[in-house]
C-alpha cells in the first residue's frame, strides 16, 4: 500500500518496535478496526432488538503465522466493504497529520 511518508514513518516505527514487519503491523491494525467495528454493530443491534441479546457476539480475530506468513482470521460485518475501509484509514491517517 502507499502511504504518505510520515505515516508510512510512522507504521516503520511503530512495527519495528515491536519485532514486526510493517505488514504485520498493518494487518494488525486493520484487524483491531474490523474487531472494533464488529462490536460496535453488534452493540447497536443489541440496543435495538432486545430478541438479538441472546445471539452470541462475533468471534475475536486470531491471529497467527502460517509457513511465514501472518493470518488473521475475523468475521467481517454484514455488507463491509474493504476498500472503503482503506480509504477511510487513509483519510483518517491525512487528517491526522494535517491537523
Amino acid at each position: 500500500m502507499n502511504f504518505p511518508p510520515q505515516l508510512q514513518q510512522k507504521i516503520e516505527k511503530w512495527a519495528s518496535s515491536q519485532g514486526i514487519s510493517t505488514e504485520q503491523f498493518v494487518l494488525q491494525a486493520i484487524a483491531e478496526k474490523i474487531d472494533t467495528l464488529s462490536q460496535q454493530v453488534t452493540e447497536e443491534h443489541t440496543q435495538q432488538n432486545s430478541e438479538i441479546a441472546n445471539v452470541p457476539p462475533l468471534n475475536q480475530p486470531n491471529i497467527y503465522r502460517k509457513e511465514g506468513i501472518l493470518v488473521i482470521e475475523a468475521e467481517l460485518p454484514e455488507n463491509f466493504d474493504v476498500n472503503a475501509f482503506i480509504d477511510e484509514l487513509r483519510e483518517e491517517r491525512i487528517q491526522g497529520q494535517i491537523a
